[in-house]
């Protein structure tokens, strides 16, 4: 919409006139990420930070997804390394 530009009718003066958008800065959750940008929070790569080095497995006996190793991008001695309940 930046460079292409929409148009749009001005409600006061009955004029048309062109207005051009840009999305800067959002902080959002994960369904709202994929209604916004269109990216695909579901399934194996399901991480927008990752993508393709996420690490999933499926279930043996159900449809669930596991996402393991999410503490890896943390120093050695971060103390979320020693917490043994989910936040």
């Amino acid at each position: 919409m930046w460079d292409l530009g929409v148009e749009l009718l001005h409600g006061f003066s009955n004029e048309t006139f062109k207005m051009h958008v840009m999305l800067f800065c959002t902080i959002n959750d994960f369904p709202t990420y994929d209604n916004l940008l269109g990216y695909n929070v579901k399934g194996h790569k399901a991480c927008p930070i990752c993508e393709e080095d996420t690490t999933s497995q499926q279930l043996k006996h159900g449809r669930k997804t596991l996402y393991l190793q999410h503490r890896r991008f943390l120093r050695s001695h971060h103390p979320y390394w020693r917490l043994k309940k989910i936040l």
